[in-house]
């Protein structure tokens, strides 16, 4: 369970409040770190997460020793919480685990699930890939078209794409958490209205088919979006693939609590949302709520009568006809007394 804290001074209570969850929450900040040994490759992760998610996201350049996400938790718990991050991604490299990005997701100042990915990249083939992109942006202007770089304006956010059975796969958590890790780290602020000017790149995640006994390979790719004109309507739409590639495969995963999960994922009424309809429930012409209630065939049996004691049955009586035989050989022994009486006097 989740530590409460309590505020020990008026100061203290505003911070808390301020942390506590909306019913609009902001745009998620995420917090970008190096370990200890951070090659190009994953030095090139970072600075293309940090440049994708701006503002919203902070990169230290600073190597950090003591950080190992799945033996020990307080640093990062720690460094985002300082800078009031949701999200971490840290980037590492040993002999065991070569070229590692650590994605972490918190909540409430604690580590919430954590998922290891392993570059695949090699810092060779980052410098054959990047002296194939400079020999082609200098074709490129030597013909006399524009070179396509990965240039995204600040605030604007990316149209994303799943492509693969694996994003489908309830079976497998996993897929589920990066495609929401993704999801937070590049959304931005939620709004209910978007330029379509705005929408000028798309991020493709693909994974590929699994296959028994090992972890399919998933494949980040980055396009320029471009508008032709096509004759109709509406335009025609073209897609340049821009910036670098990344190929990642699934590590160790540390899934989150089910009851902290259960509490993160609660959602309040927003302002704007319509109630919910109930069934045979409305409103009159007055303003008064009325309703309709559906009851069964009901049964009178057993229904509790007012008791009065000419109705109670005799004893040695077992049905009313009996009564009604009764009653009517005392009358008429009664009228034969009474005109005995009357002969007699």
């Amino acid at each position: 369970m989740l530590r409460e804290v309590k505020p020990k001074n008026p100061r203290t209570a505003r911070i808390l409040k301020a942390r506590e969850p909306q019913l609009i929450e902001p745009a998620k900040r995420t917090l970008l770190l190096h370990g200890t040994k951070c090659p190009l490759p994953l030095n090139n992760v970072l600075k293309t997460f940090h440049s994708l998610t701006k503002p919203h996201s902070v990169l230290f350049h600073k190597k950090n020793a003591n950080i190992h996400p799945f033996e020990n938790v307080d640093s990062i718990e720690f460094l985002a919480t300082k800078n009031e991050c949701a999200l971490v991604v840290y980037g590492s490299s040993n002999k065991k685990r070569p070229n590692c990005v650590t994605f972490v997701r918190i909540f409430q100042g604690k580590v919430l699930e954590m998922c290891e990915m392993l570059l695949l990249n090699t810092q060779q083939e980052m410098e054959q890939e990047e002296a194939v992109a400079e020999a082609e942006a200098a074709e490129k202007q030597r013909v006399g078209t524009k070179e396509m770089q990965l240039s995204v304006g600040i605030g604007m956010r990316p149209m994303m794409l799943f492509a693969g059975s694996a994003w489908e796969d309830s079976t497998a958590p996993v897929y589920t958490m990066i495609k929401t890790l993704l999801l937070d780290m590049f959304a931005g602020e939620e709004t209910n209205k978007i330029d379509v000017e705005g929408l000028q790149y798309l991020l493709m995640v693909a994974a590929e088919e699994p296959v028994e006994g090992t972890q399919p390979v998933i494949h980040l790719r980055w396009y320029k979006i471009r508008t032709k004109k096509s004759g109709q309507k509406l335009p025609r739409v073209e897609l340049d693939e821009v910036g670098p590639k990344f190929d990642f495969r699934i590590g160790r995963v540390r899934e989150a609590d089910q009851e902290v999960m259960n509490e993160a994922m609660k959602q309040g009424k927003r302002p704007n949302e319509t109630p919910r309809t109930k069934k045979n429930v409305g409103m009159d012409a007055i303003g008064d709520k009325i309703g309709r209630v559906h009851l069964g065939k009901q049964d009178l049996g057993g229904l509790q009568t007012r008791k009065m004691k000419g109705l109670k049955r005799r004893a040695g009586v077992e049905s009313d006809e009996d009564v009604d035989m009764m009653d009517v050989d005392v009358d008429e022994i009664s009228e034969d007394e009474g005109r005995k009486k009357a002969r007699t006097d």
